[in-house]
């Protein structure tokens, strides 16, 4: 600020700061809302795509349960339980990891299937 200014040239000198101030604050939160905007966009779009695969997964291990139970039908020994309900908890790992657990649980399953047929005597009607 000027020594020799009136104080009415000092209110004017500083308030034409504080609306400078103002107008760069706006245009940094205008230009921060935009890129929170297009990230909350980026998010939703993520979280759709997450549902759809939780549906997905869902679908899958129910219809690989079903295919269990079908297969142990006949063990009469075998008391079979309704599907369980999702982990709260794993480990991080990505969801293709996951389902290749489910798919090779599945293969072992088959394997353990087959032998037994194999190893069972014919029953001679």
């Amino acid at each position: 600020m000027s020594e020799g200014l009136s104080a009415s040239q000092r209110y004017r000198e500083i308030t034409g700061r504080v609306d400078e101030a103002v107008q760069r604050t706006r245009a940094r939160d205008k230009e921060r809302a935009r890129e929170l905007e297009l990230e909350v966009e980026s998010n939703g779009e993520r979280l759709a795509r997450a549902a759809d695969r939780e549906r997905l997964v869902r679908m899958s291990v129910e219809t690989q349960w079903e295919t269990a139970v079908e297969a142990l039908w006949d063990e009469r020994w075998l008391s079979i339980k309704p599907l369980p309900k999702p982990a709260e908890s794993v480990p991080a790992a990505d969801q293709n990891h996951f389902d290749g657990e489910v798919e090779r649980t599945r293969q072992a399953l088959e394997e353990v299937l087959a032998k037994r047929t194999l190893l069972r005597p014919r029953r001679r009607d």
